[in-house]
Formats: structure tokens, sequence, C-alpha cells
């Protein structure tokens, strides 16, 4: 009997606070102010912030209600604590993004100056034209204001950010990582982020530091002829390597959550660390005659498909967990990997396995990869390919090996219902603003593809064409048109992961502080703090038992 009365009683409470928990609604006014600024609730209610637009974002601080240099105040990001109330926190994010340069950055100069660094123009409309020259990493201040983008691709290289073997604040280096979330959250725009090994990325203090060296020479795509590029990369299934390339990513997550706007405004953090030229996952994989094998060398240092398959499932995990809420976007090159069996044999210089025994096929161990992702982490798993050309054919998605349709792994990844994106071909390939209109066009009408990266000075060319119309004589859109398409596409293909730029925003407050007296949460606007009327909101939880003044509770039963 004892027992029918506690769960009976346990059931009235339960009834009775799901009837009585409260929606209370914020507006976010256009100027980042809050009305109103203070909102009283009860442990369990809800506020509702409407938002204007995409720039918005509620921004947790810790403040005391009456100093100055609130907006220096930011919290750290907590996916674990229940009143961490981010956001939104926007997942497969779409649009437009730009990249960032991974040396100098652009200068905007008078048509016919002379381009200090580089000799030519990157790009030229009207009076104005692109030089290099900038700082280093750095995207152009006009890039990042600009309201038809979304964000950009922040490319960074794993021996600038990490100087020094060790997990200690002085062996890396944040200032350009730094400088440009800044300037995402300013903004109110969103950022990509990679780090690369490779050729010119993979630190020297691995190899005195218990990573083995490989030396290495491919060519890559370049089919000049040649062995290509010499480098000393370590081998991603070397548990060393694996070992440092993921305490630099626990440290980065853990300096990227050190503001909650800077991780708010993440859109894909892009699983790299095995790499050859680029961001792309690709290792040296060719064996020619009078070249070094990579293959080899590569089987000869314990290289296996086991191995690759292990470094991807641990990375995506450790991604997932130490970047929580995020999209991780697996760049694809699909025959990008040494042709080498898991019994050591190799690819010799006539094709044949040096052992006998049946080799991986060109695209198998990529393909592997990407079931695995798709498996393990769902959605939060996309995929994309870096090399998106200008349009040639129509039908893709009914034909996905066709001649001129984009890269058929990642349309057949969008066609089982992944997110999946592009990034134009290399600018040279995609040389001025009707190429980038026509790769835009591919984009939309060939794939499923969410968002389109687009290298700065492509975006700055189109962006400044006159009335802001890329291509009169292809598309007649402009950027924003383009970028609208591209949101559309993904409110219809992905309604499950929410809009990521929603006109409201929710989160339920739970009182965590024992005893009397009120528990208050303060916040600001990301973009706008400090500017003119901006003012910090407030949201403050009474006491347990406390009841919210009923002219701020909306109740929902």
């Amino acid at each position: 009997m004892k027992n029918r009365i506690l769960i009976l009683a346990i059931l009235c409470c339960t009834v009775h606070s799901l009837l009585s928990a409260a929606t209370v609604k914020v507006k976010v006014n256009s100027d980042g102010s809050f009305s109103p600024p203070f909102v009283t609730v009860a442990s369990g209610d809800t506020v509702e912030w409407t938002l204007n637009g995409a720039a918005d974002s509620i921004i947790p601080v810790n403040w005391d209600g009456a100093s100055a240099g609130v907006c220096s105040t930011v919290k750290p990001y907590s996916a674990t604590d229940a009143n961490d109330f981010t956001g939104p926190m926007p997942l497969a994010v779409s649009g437009i993004f730009s990249l960032s340069p991974i040396d100098s950055g652009f200068t905007v100069v008078p048509t016919g100056s002379t381009c200090t660094v580089g000799g030519q123009p990157a790009a030229i409309v009207g009076s104005q034209m692109l030089c290099r020259g900038g700082l280093s990493g750095a995207t152009l201040d006009a890039t990042w204001q600009d309201p038809s983008l979304t964000g950009v691709f922040i490319r960074l290289l794993w021996k600038d950010v990490q100087k020094a073997p060790g997990t200690v604040d002085s062996s890396f280096d944040f200032t350009v990582l730094d400088r440009e979330m800044n300037k995402a959250v300013k903004n109110g725009k969103v950022y990509s982020l990679a780090i690369r090994a490779g050729d010119d990325g993979t630190p020297s203090w691995l190899f005195t530091n218990g990573v083995t060296p490989l030396q290495l020479q491919d060519q890559g795509d370049d089919e000049s002829g040649g062995c290509g590029v010499r480098m000393t990369l370590g081998n991603p299934t070397e548990i060393a390597y694996q070992n440092r390339y993921f305490d630099l990513l626990r440290k980065v997550a853990a300096h990227v959550k050190s503001r909650a706007d800077w991780y708010r405004a993440l859109a894909y953090i892009k699983p790299s660390g095995a790499n050859l030229q680029t961001h792309e996952n690709r290792l040296p994989k060719h064996c020619s005659a009078g070249c070094p094998c990579n293959t080899q060398i590569f089987a000869q240092n314990g290289y296996t498909p086991a191995g690759l398959y292990a470094f991807y499932q641990a990375q995506t995990s450790l991604l997932v967990s130490e970047f929580p809420n995020k999209t991780m976007v697996y760049a694809l090159i699909q025959d990008g990997f040494p042709r080498v069996n898991n019994n050591g044999g190799y690819e010799t210089v006539d094709g044949s396995s040096s052992g006998g025994g049946a080799l991986p096929g060109g695209v198998e161990q990529t393909q592997t990869i990407l079931n695995n992702g798709q498996a393990a982490h769902g959605l939060l798993f996309a995929v994309a390919h870096n090399g998106l050309q200008t349009k040639k054919t129509d039908n893709c998605l009914n034909n996905i090996n066709g001649l001129g349709c984009p890269n058929k792994w990642v349309l057949q990844e969008g066609l089982e219902g992944q997110v999946t994106g592009w990034q134009t071909t290399n600018s040279e390939k995609v040389a001025n603003a009707s190429d980038t209109d026509s790769a835009l066009q591919n984009a939309l009408s060939n794939s499923q593809g969410v968002y389109v990266e687009l290298y700065e000075e492509r975006f700055w060319e189109a962006v400044h064409q006159p009335n802001g119309i890329i291509n009169p004589a292809g598309s007649g859109k402009t950027m924003t048109q383009w970028a609208n398409d591209l949101h559309s596409r993904r409110r219809t293909l992905f309604p499950s992961l929410g809009d990521p730029f929603p006109t409201t925003y929710r989160h339920t407050f739970t009182r965590t502080l024992a005893g009397a007296g009120n528990q208050t949460f303060y916040y600001i606007h990301g973009s706008k703090c400090g500017i003119g009327p901006a003012a910090p909101g407030a949201v403050v939880v009474l006491p347990l038992g406390g009841t919210a003044p009923k002219r701020q509770r909306s109740v929902h039963h």
C-alpha cells in the first residue's frame, strides 16, 4: 500500500510539473538588445527567443550584472551543462563559403597597381583588383562582411598551429585561428575548420618525438611526368602518429570551446591528418619506375587498410566527443590511398602485388571509410569533394556515372541520404565569374549538395560584378540568390536536423543553485555586444517552489 501511495505521489508531482511548465518569450531586436531584457522563470520553464536572422546568437556570459566589459566575459561552452544555452547551434550548414588563404591574404588595390607579392593580380573587376600581400591566413574583411556569405573554411597547417611537441599552451600558436574566429563572431557568420599534415603541413618535430619519418615522393594529380615533390611524412596508421595528431585535435577543441561564441560559430569540423598536398584525405600512392615506390615504403613501415580504417574510426569518434553537436565533413579523393593489403603486400611498378595476394581496389579504402562514417555517425558524418567543375551536362542524379558529372562517390552518398557539399576545383580551372556561376549551376542541378566553397578571389570577383549578377548570360543570379537556393535545399532534404538559421531558439532552464535566492544567467548578442544600444539580457530562475510573474509566462499544457 505504501508503495502505491509513493508511486501516485510521484506521478502527481510529475503531471503537476508538466502542466505548470511555461514558455517565456523574448524578442531579439535588430540592434542586439532584448525585449524584455530580464525574464523570471521557474525551474523547468523554457525561454524562447525570436530571432531576426542568421547573424543572431545567444551567448552566455560570466557577468556580475554591474561591471564594465561584459562582452569580454563570454563563458566556455559545455555540452554537459544543462544550463548552457549557447545557440542556435547549427547543424549541416548550407550556403556559400569562402576559402581562407593558406599563406598571404589578399589586399584590394586600384586596377593597374603593381602586385608586390606574386606579381599578378588574382582578380580584376572594374577599377579594383586583388593582390597578395595581406596577413597570413587572413580572409578579407569585405568577404566576412558580405551578406551573401555563410562563412569561411579556415584552413590551417599542423606545423603552424603546433610549434613544438607536448600539450602545454606554449606549444601552440592560435593567432590566426583566434583572429578569424573573432571575425566570424563579429560578422554573424560561421566557419569550418581543418588542420592538415601533408607535404607542407607536417611538423618536423614529430620525427624526434617517436614518429617514424617516411621519405616519399609523389606527383599527386600532376600529369606532366616526373616523380613529383619530395616530402617527409608520418604514417597515420602508426600509433605514435595518431597520438600526436589526436592530441592536437583535443587541444584545438578545448581552445575553440573556451569561448561559447567561438564554438557556436563552428559549422563543420573536417577529419584530416592523412594528407598529401591539401586538406583532402589522401596519401602518396604512386609506385613509378625510377621513383621512390611509395606503396613499398608504406607497406614496410606497417601501413595496412585495417590500420587506416582504425585511424579514421578513432578520429571521427574523437571529433564527435570533442566537438559535440557539430557536423563532420570528410573531403574525399576516391582513389587516394596506397594499394597495400593487410598482409604487407603492395602494388609494384607494373601494378601487380608484391606478395601475390589480392590488393584493395583503387577506391576500396575510401569507400570503406565512407561506409564506416555513415554507419557510426549518421547525419553527423557529411561527405564532400573539392573538385566541383563547371556544368557540362544534366541529369547526373539519374546517372551518377555520366561524363562530366560531379564526383559520383559524393553523389552516391547524397542519394543515400547523407549531407554533402562541394569545393570548386582550383582557381585556375574555375577561372572567372562565368565559371563560378556555371559551377554553382552544376552543384544545384546535378547534386544534392547543401553548400559550396569558393576560392576567395572567385567569390570577390563574383559579388563585385555589375548589380551583383555573376553572369547575365548564364543563370542571371546573384550570390545571394545562389545561397538562398542552397538554404532552401537544406531545409527540404534534412528537416530532422532543424533549420541551421531558425527564426526562434529555445532553451529549458534547470535550477542548480541550492537554497534560497535567485539563480541568474546573463547573456549577450554574439555579434552586436558593445555596439550602440545592445545590452545584456538575463534569465532569473526562482528558488524551487517559486512562481514567476504570470505576465511573463505563457503556459503550454
